[in-house]
């Protein structure tokens, strides 16, 4: 009887010592997009997950290097910037019971809506025939830079930011037109006009 007890001890022991699976907790949340006007609401879903256990509940953090805002609770929702900037928003997600956590951060970009690029070029007045002009991108974008350039110069197409070009007829009021482009899919069009004389 003794060994059958002692058999059943050792059982119950072996079971206890179990080990229990592994948490896994996976911090995530998406944003409806990643450039937002200043004063709009910024769509969170969050997409954490959590491995053999259940999603407790979540620490949110949002703001610049002025200053942090916290907030708790599965879900984040009323958040937008009254100034433009690149803002942060941290979501840390807590398992059940403390068996585990995970931190996820990413960064959005708050724009006025004037931080738009703003297009324009110099170029002469006047070229002569067989002459190379030079038309010298001039635009300016606060917020990323401009990407891209988009020219047609009374009929002939470039896509670089200062092109030259050579004339090989005389012509009034040649139409020179560019639009850049900026990082975020922001554009400006400007046009200007040059004689092409002998």
């Amino acid at each position: 009887m003794r060994k059958l007890t002692a058999l059943v001890i050792l059982i119950a022991a072996a079971l206890s010592c179990k080990k229990e699976p592994a948490v896994e907790v996976n911090a995530s949340f998406t944003t409806n997009k990643d450039v937002f006007q200043v004063g709009e609401e910024i769509f969170i879903e969050n997409t954490s997950t959590v491995k053999n256990n259940i999603l407790a509940f979540c620490q949110w953090e949002y703001g610049d290097k002025s200053g942090m805002t916290k907030s708790y609770g599965l879900e984040l929702e009323g958040v937008s910037f009254k100034l433009p900037g690149l803002y942060t928003i941290t979501l840390t997600a807590y398992a059940e019971q403390g068996a585990g956590k995970d931190t996820y951060t990413r960064e959005v970009l708050v724009i006025d809506e004037n931080d738009i690029p703003w297009a324009d070029f110099n170029c002469p007045a006047q070229a002569r025939v067989g002459e190379e002009v030079f038309f010298e991108d001039r635009s300016v974008d606060n917020i990323g830079g401009i990407k891209s350039w988009r020219w047609n110069i009374g009929g002939i197409e470039s896509v670089i930011d200062s092109p030259v070009i050579v004339f090989d007829a005389p012509a009034t009021g040649v139409l020179v037109t560019l639009t850049v482009t900026d990082a975020f899919d922001a554009s400006d069009t400007v046009t200007k006009t040059i004689d092409i004389i002998e």
